[in-house]
This record gives structure tokens, sequence and C-alpha cells, in this order.
């Protein structure tokens, strides 16, 4: 069986990460991007069994808005989150670098990482085009094709 999502669900932790990221880095405030990547970490680390979003859209918002109409598959999205997931804990050792080094300039490439993941996320809960399942998708073609396999598992 394979595991479904909810896509409003999916929206909702998207504009749930645009916030954060984008809220962090228009204030200039480190504390909300690492709480980002904490909450986009913490599902990927614990196998998807630990899900902040998850649990506020299954427990509390689906029932004020009740079930889905249809349902997706939860893969490219949780790759979509993989990725958000890297990108935070990426920007957030960029921070940490740059509080030790004093050298400003590492910041800045934190928060250049922080906005990709809030301009992406804001994309996808507002308009519902996903980069990352995009790439999810891409990444299968090629697979499909033969195209990311070594050439000893070729047939």
């Amino acid at each position: 069986m394979v595991d479904t999502v909810d896509p409003r669900g999916a929206r909702f932790g998207q504009a749930v990460t645009a916030a954060l990221a984008l809220a962090g880095v228009g204030l200039q405030e480190p504390v909300l991007v690492y709480a980002l990547a904490g909450l986009l970490a913490l599902p990927v680390v614990s196998r998807w069994r630990l899900d902040p979003y998850g649990f506020a859209w299954s427990r509390v918002l689906q029932r004020i808005v009740g079930p889905p109409d249809a349902v997706e598959s939860a893969v490219p999205h949780r790759f979509a989150r993989l990725v958000g997931a890297m990108f935070g804990t990426a920007a957030t050792g960029l921070f940490l670098v740059s509080l030790a080094s004093g050298v400003g300039a590492v910041a800045v490439a934190g928060y250049g990482l922080a906005a990709a993941v809030g301009l992406l996320a804001g994309l996808s809960a507002t308009t519902g085009f996903c980069v990352g399942c995009r790439m999810y998708r891409q990444v299968g073609l090629f697979r499909e094709l033969g195209l990311l396999t070594s050439p000893d598992h070729r047939t």
C-alpha cells in the first residue's frame, strides 16, 4: 500500500514552512530558521513517525475542514520536505559557522538558503506547484530510462 496525504495538509505544511523561513530572513532571526530546520528534519530522522505538520493537520485542522476529496502519494511530498530539511540544516550550519567565525558573509549565504526554502514553499502553498515534487518525478523518469543506474546494474 502506498502512503497517501491530503493535498491540503501538504499545502498547510508548505505555508508554515514559507512563513517561518521568510520571517527568519526578513527579521534576520536565525532562531526562526533553526526552528524550521528542526520541524523539517524531525520527520525525516524519525522515518515519518514524528511529523508536527502532519499531526497538526490530521488531529486539528482536518477535523475542522473535513475529509479530502482526493489524496496524493506521500512520496514526492516527503522528498520535497527532505530537500527543504537539507537546505534548512545547511542554513543552520552556516549561521553557526558565521557566529563562531564572525564572518557575516557566511550568514548571508544561510539567509539565501532559507529564502530559497521559503520562496519555494510559498510557491507550492499558494499555487500547488511543488518544485521538490517535480524534482522527485524527474529523478524517477531518469531512473526508468536507466540513466541513473551504474553500468553494472543495466540489463
